[in-house]
């Protein structure tokens, strides 16, 4: 073995070092990923909000006698499960913030340079070419929820109005009833102008459900739809390859450069 591929191997085995023992933990640790981290804790605080809201307005519905209101106490329930499964999802998403980073960087990144390193001994393109999709795997998902995270950021800010006039909506929201003693006695009826704020309340959690889902369910579902397309294209392509030769082009002209000085 000469003394460029020897320099090479050196060189890529330090970087997967590097890689495992600095990269990864930096790509792991919570305080990098301040903004990302408060962007979607502040969704899951609006979807809670959200949440409670509807469950408490259908349990408060509930307890009226009559079945005036049970058509809407039943859609509130029903809304309250959704902005569950809306809470999970944003949950998952934060996981997947260090998450990923720290596969990408401890896991692919240090993979591919073995690999690279086995590529130039033992002279397999085949080996460098699998080096090369791996690599660019890691840093895809490296990349994929930071993206993903902004990109439903820029979508929820044209509609966190809306949303943040729901939760308000809820905090100023009173049932009320006609009734000579409480409103949860026998002899309770709604009014109109309480069913009017029910009805209201109940079309603009509607719209807030819309909204949530767009920016934490499916914006996310068509990132990873598109890291699947990339995935798929990389996999099945022969065009992004890494030829060892070229680190050997690289090694030499860094070398004369160093002589010339």
């Amino acid at each position: 073995m000469n003394l460029k591929k020897l320099t090479i191997i050196v060189v890529l085995l330090l970087v997967a070092v590097i890689s495992f023992t600095k990269i990864a933990p930096m790509a792991a640790n919570p305080a990098n990923h301040k903004h990302a981290i408060e962007q979607t804790d502040s969704k899951i605080s609006t979807v809670m909000k959200l949440s409670g809201g509807a469950a408490a307005a259908s349990a408060t519905l509930s307890l009226l006698p009559g079945d005036l209101c049970t058509p809407i106490s039943e859609q509130l329930a029903e809304l309250a499960s959704y902005f569950l499964l809306i809470l999970s999802a944003l949950y998952l998403e934060k996981f997947m913030i260090t998450l990923t980073g720290y596969v990408a960087f401890s896991v692919l990144i240090p993979i591919a340079c073995v690999l690279l390193c086995g590529a130039i001994i033992f002279k397999r393109k085949s080996l460098s070419d699998i080096a090369t999709k791996i690599g660019i795997f890691g840093l895809i998902i490296f990349f994929i929820v930071p993206s993903s995270i902004w990109l439903s950021d820029k979508v929820y800010q044209t509609q966190a109005a809306k949303v943040e006039s729901t939760i308000q909506e809820y905090d100023e929201l009173e049932i009320e009833g006609d009734s000579d003693s409480n409103i949860f006695s026998d002899f309770t009826t709604i009014t109109t102008e309480t069913i009017e704020r029910l009805s209201n309340f109940l079309k603009n959690l509607l719209e807030s459900l819309a909204v949530m889902i767009v920016t934490a369910c499916i914006i996310p579902i068509l990132v990873f739809v598109l890291l699947i397309w990339l995935l798929k294209t990389i996999f099945s392509s022969s065009t992004l390859t890494l030829d060892p030769q070229a680190f050997e082009n690289l090694a030499g002209k860094i070398k004369e450069t160093v002589k010339k000085d």
